[in-house]
């Protein structure tokens, strides 16, 4: 093979990973002429006999390209390929194969190899395959620059909006005290003008202890106590003796900080923590008492608010972080298919192309659900429900189920009786959640490859209260691990090829509307998803049951 030309450098810096490259042949002569071709390109080139050793070298030496013969004794290239695939995904593999090998060769691109050489190599080709491995390792490394940059775009612009919303609460109460001020000014006795911007209880009182003003908040919750007594409004405090807070403030003359016990106007009792400011006339005598106490409940269900917020941002970011890895292994399939079809269709094989083809209609169904699933989770929405003909609602969903069923070759069995009734369904949330099983099973059916046909089963009953829901397949199944962990956010078995939402928003639609959702599964004997649906929505709260959350 000429060595005269290299590949064409790629337009970032490699690194010394970047040009680590393996190179499994069984034949002496091709691992030594190709391995000189590839040194004269930049390369640092190992060398491998077999496929064991192949391995070997991989998982000790870590290449970020593999070049490997399919055909080699004990290990082949292909399971070679498997086994790199599934312990470091973002290898670069490209298969040497002859020209009979074409179906393996098309079989390797499935399993997201780079690209197929076919013996005896054409140093172009092979220059194009590896320009090709090196572009993409250099998109992906931009790709996950891009994704950290966003994860560190998003904790940035959080701890901005928290310190912004913390100063613009600061500045509301000052703001809110320094009217006050200006107000009270000619206005000592009556007709001070309410804090109405204050976020806490805030009242004025005389040398009296009587009050003389209150802000909104404090009427609505304490009751109307302008003329009242400072001390009416804690709890064991019966006598005018100066232990409230502002009659000690009067005595001392110095600003005063307590715990006290509130009692609202309901009869409610919570605890407080209470503040006072002394207010002085110009000759400095002690003539008013600004109070201000605050609900420690009320702060610590704004604490829990702002928890939540927290939780919802972590959780936005992890989902930025699922929804980035799941578009990789997309953009890795539709470029394999798109490379089918075009290379079908420029050998005029219609089989190839249509292969390819199939692969594009797979990965812009992933896209769908991907978007779906993303939609849901990001925007929560009351229940719009309305009475639905049960039947006609799983036929409905059953149409556009099938429609990837039939793809994949996979029979399909239904129980529907006709006489199902109706039930109270939000059919925009609660299709999508059920066409999500669908999806698993199908996945579920493809990945087993150890049975010669698959089946899946779709079942509807009714009884007074509830319809039920089964979605059962015969494919890989699940272990106990994973089925614990199954409809827990951002967790998936798929890989690559899962975002982990999916599952966690069907059970989240299905409670939403009161009911609930579980599985049935062994390694090897398939799954079973059942789904029990109210026949009438919950009369309490259209949203989220309590205690769940959709964040």
């Amino acid at each position: 093979m000429p060595a005269s030309r290299a590949p064409d450098a790629p337009s970032y810096r490699k690194t010394a990973m970047d040009n680590k490259l393996l190179l499994a042949d069984d034949e002496e002569g091709i691992r030594k002429v190709l391995g000189i071709y590839l040194a004269d390109s930049g390369f640092e080139v190992l060398t491998a006999g077999n496929g064991l050793q192949a391995l070997d070298l991989f998982r000790t030496e870590h290449p970020a390209i593999v070049l490997t013969d399919l055909r080699m004794p004990g290990m082949d290239g292909i399971e070679l390929l498997r086994t790199i695939k599934s312990e470091r995904p973002d290898t670069e593999v490209i298969m040497i194969t002859g020209h009979g090998d074409m179906d393996l060769a098309i079989e390797s691109l499935k399993l997201e190899a780079t690209d197929f050489v076919t013996k005896p190599i054409n140093d172009d080709v092979l220059a194009i395959a590896l320009k090709r491995a090196q572009e993409r390792i250099a998109m992906r490394r931009q790709l996950q620059g891009y994704t950290e940059n966003l994860e560190n775009l998003v904790r940035q612009q959080a701890a901005r909006l928290m310190e912004t919303e913390r100063l613009a609460a600061i500045g509301q109460a000052l703001e809110g005290i320094s009217s006050a001020f200006r107000n009270m000014a000619g206005e000592v006795e009556g007709g001070v003008r309410f804090f109405n911007e204050m976020p806490c209880f805030v009242s004025i009182h005389d040398r009296g202890l009587k009050v003389l003003a209150v802000n909104p908040l404090y009427r609505e919750r304490l009751g109307d106590r302008v003329g009242g007594r400072s001390w009416e409004v804690y709890e064991a405090r019966k006598d005018p003796a100066h232990t409230c807070p502002v009659g000690r403030t009067f005595e001392s003359g110095q600003a005063q900080r307590c715990r006290e016990t509130l009692v609202y106007s309901d009869g409610r009792r919570w605890p407080a923590m209470v503040h006072t400011v002394p207010i002085r006339t110009s000759s400095g005598e002690l003539q008013l008492v600004l109070e201000f106490v605050i609900d420690l409940s009320e702060v610590e269900r704004l604490r829990q608010e702002l928890q939540a917020t927290q939780d919802r941002l972590t959780s936005l970011g992890l989902m930025l972080s699922s929804v980035s890895h799941g578009v990789k292994g997309i953009l890795t399939g539709m470029d394999a298919g798109l490379y089918l079809a075009e290379s079908g269709l420029r050998k005029n094989r219609m089989d190839q192309a249509q292969e390819g083809l199939k692969a594009l209609k797979d990965m812009v169904d992933r896209v769908r659900r991907v978007v779906l699933d993303v939609l849901y989770f990001a925007k929560e929405r009351p229940l719009e429900g309305k009475r639905v003909n049960v039947r006609d609602f799983a036929r409905d969903l059953l149409a556009l189920a099938s429609t990837k069923i039939r793809r994949h070759a996979i029979e399909l069995s239904t129980e529907i009786p006709a006489d199902l009734g109706e039930f109270e369904v939000d059919e925009d949330i609660a299709a999508p959640a059920l066409l999500n099983l669908f999806d698993n099973a199908v996945d579920a059916c493809v990945e087993d490859r150890d049975k010669p046909s698959h089946r899946i089963a779709f079942r509807v009953r009714g009884d007074v209260d509830a319809v039920t829901f089964e979605v059962q397949d015969d494919g890989v199944g699940m272990s106990v691990d994973t089925r614990e962990k199954i409809f827990d956010l951002f967790f998936s078995s798929k890989g690559r090829a899962g975002t982990g939402l999916g599952l966690f928003i069907a059970r989240q639609a299905v409670r939403q509307h009161g009911g609930d959702i579980e599985v049935d599964s062994e390694p090897g004997r398939g799954s079973c998803f059942r789904v029990r649906w109210p026949r009438v929505l919950p009369k309490n709260d259209p949203g989220v049951p309590a205690g769940e959350s959709t964040a």
